[in-house]
């Protein structure tokens, strides 16, 4: 994780004050007058500034589990970013008392070309572990990962199911008291699921802090105590999670969307694991 500043008399545990993130889209240059065709001609792009969010003010108690709701495209993934200092502000800025651990694409961050043990020491590290942590709980990754005998093998082709339990395992291992999740609330087949849940309640129990988005309403109903809902930019209301789901599926384009089907992979016999 990058360094951040941390604010410990915050009285929140996270607290946007009118934060704002954009990106800018190269787009051919419009207009029909000859200075813009000649420039069309010679390949000229303008550039213009998009919001993703802005004039966002919000906080989030120590303790509390909150639903971050929302189409796709809303700025789910750029609101969790920005709790955990991933992503820096372009206006505004961010406020936290404690680190928030980023659970956002990891999987992706797992690397092919190197051995079990090794991803877990890049993926520890890039979440805030020093490599002496890591030591002390490699071994209890693996085997909450079920993968204690791979350790020095290559990731290579390792199947979905099994790349998402080290993933969840290495995130879970962090010290922290407060988790930015995108998706990945919990993995793996029934019973690994199970094993998850009673993880995360404990962590919640304890008083960890939790920001989750995800598109299984399910989840959310069952984790979260109140809801966050993004629409165009900004939020656009505080709510209960029942209430802000109504108003995600009320949303043009926003209809629940059909559950993707699970990898057959995840099926996989355990001695295939």
């Amino acid at each position: 994780m990058p360094r951040i500043h941390l604010t410990p008399d915050l009285a929140a545990l996270v607290e946007f004050d009118s934060v704002g993130t954009s990106v800018v889209r190269r787009n051919r240059r419009k207009g029909g007058g000859r200075k813009q065709k000649i420039r069309r001609f010679a390949g000229e792009f303008q550039h213009d500034r998009e919001w993703l969010l802005r004039s966002v003010s919000t906080r989030i108690g120590a303790g509390e589990s909150v639903a971050i709701l929302g189409a796709p495209d809303s700025g789910r993934e750029e609101f969790l970013r920005l709790a955990a200092g991933t992503l820096i502000p372009d206006e505004g800025k961010v406020l936290r008392r404690e680190p928030l651990i980023p659970m956002i694409n990891v999987i992706r961050a797992l690397d092919r070309s190197y051995t079990f043990r090794q991803n877990i020491y890049i993926i520890g590290g890039l979440l805030g572990m020093t490599p002496s942590e890591v030591e002390t709980k490699v071994e209890a990754i693996a085997a909450e990962a079920e993968v204690s005998g791979r350790l020095d093998k290559y990731l290579g082709d390792a199947k979905p199911m099994i790349r998402q339990k080290l993933a969840w395992s290495i995130c879970m291992a962090v010290e922290a008291d407060a988790y930015a999740i995108d998706q990945i609330i919990v993995v793996g087949g029934e019973d690994y699921r199970t094993h998850c849940w009673e993880r995360m309640e404990a962590k919640r129990a304890a008083g960890a802090t939790f920001l989750l988005a995800s598109d299984e309403p399910d989840f959310l109903l069952r984790f979260c105590d109140r809801a966050i809902v993004l629409k165009d930019g900004g939020i656009l209301v505080e709510t209960s999670v029942e209430q802000g789901l109504a108003i995600v599926g009320d949303m043009p384009g926003g209809e629940r969307r059909t559950k993707r089907k699970q990898d057959d992979d995840d099926d996989v016999d355990e001695d295939e694991i």
